[in-house]
């Protein structure tokens, strides 16, 4: 496999902390707003321990765990150098989605370990609840009480694009060695990211081959590489990634497994601010200037700068939807005129 742009570019390491654990992690983790490498995090999970005897172990605990249920499987030659990401014109992408058996899959990971260039072999967020439904409990991350969304992920020597994730994340590095560069989200003008609507795992990404950047045609991602930071994980860390931050992903070895656990800081009734972004692209992107600049300003009274204090003038009775937090009764009443209004 090509060596990485980003190997020989001088980018800081993601900062450290080796006295964070399962016992303590939402409390340490709380308020902290940048990426965060967990040393030893989860490396008591039977997991890892499996994965540290051999990646054939690996395989046969994953089995163990697994309900039999087919799993998704990314299919993809070797001459995309394990890079998930689009077809030439960005009408499809350069693999095929199969549904197989997890045994299936992972046979054919093994079976290709020692190829000089592999294949692309990988299966994408795969929830630990439908799929592993014993597989949280032996390897508990300790932050069951935010209700994550548990997932794994695993595949041979794959890129995954740089993207963003609205939850946060604490990934448990479960089988491999795994590189994670880590950008800002300001950095969205100088990642060039691709279709919003379509993309290979559903959330936007950034065109940018990070092992081979095209500096004539992507020219500001050298600003983006000025604010990067590299996370190296062994089996056994973890990294924290606040939402948001935008992260490319690579996995080093033969297979190489990965335990997500997403989680917001906001009631899940409150609905995803994507789709308020794309209701802001439908209702104010094609304004003149003049007018997108005045609701700019209404944005931000109402929502980016908005505190508890910019309805103090209103009698509390008669607030409504600017109340804060907002209610679960206020949020399904203004959830329902919003699909009424979408109807005209």
């Amino acid at each position: 496999m090509t060596q990485p742009f980003i190997e020989t570019a001088g980018l800081p390491a993601t900062r450290e902390a080796r006295d964070i654990t399962p016992d303590n992690a939402l409390d340490a983790l709380a308020g902290i707003t940048e990426p965060l490498v967990l040393r030893g995090y989860c490396a008591d999970y039977p997991a890892v321990a499996a994965a540290r005897e051999s990646p054939q172990k690996m395989a046969e605990y994953l089995l163990d765990q697994y309900s039999g249920h087919p799993v998704n499987g990314c299919y993809g030659g070797a001459e995309t150098g394990g890079r998930v990401f689009y077809n030439e014109d960005l009408s499809g992408f350069n693999f095929e989605t199969r549904r197989v058996a997890l045994g299936e899959l992972l046979d054919d990971i093994l079976s290709g370990a020692g190829a000089q260039q592999a294949a692309m072999r990988y299966m994408p967020s795969s929830e630990v609840s439908y799929w592993f439904p014993r597989f949280s409990a032996a390897n508990d991350a300790g932050v069951a009480s935010v209700s994550p969304i548990g997932s794994l992920w695993l595949g041979n020597k794959v890129r995954i694009a740089a993207h963003y994730d609205f939850p946060n994340n604490l990934a448990c590095n479960i089988a491999g060695k795994r590189r994670f560069t880590l950008l800002p989200p300001e950095q969205i003008g100088n990642l060039y990211p691709g279709p919003l609507e379509f993309a290979p795992g559903g959330q936007e990404i950034s065109l940018v081959d990070f092992y081979n950047p095209d500096f004539e045609r992507f020219p500001r991602f050298r600003e983006a590489l000025a604010s990067a930071q590299v996370a190296e994980l062994e089996a056994g860390d973890a990294l924290y990634i606040p939402g948001m931050w935008w992260h490319h992903v690579e996995s080093l070895d033969t297979l190489n497994v990965l335990y997500t656990h997403w989680w917001r800081d906001s009631a899940p009734y409150l609905g995803r601010p994507t789709n308020a972004l794309l209701h802001a692209m439908l209702g104010l992107r094609d304004l003149p200037q003049h007018q997108r600049k005045a609701w700019r300003a209404l944005f931000d009274y109402y929502v980016f700068e908005a505190g508890a204090e910019s309805a103090e003038h209103i009698e509390p009775a008669a607030r409504g939807i600017q109340e804060q937090p907002l209610s679960l009764e206020k949020a399904m009443q203004l959830r329902a005129k919003l699909q009424n209004d979408l109807k005209r």
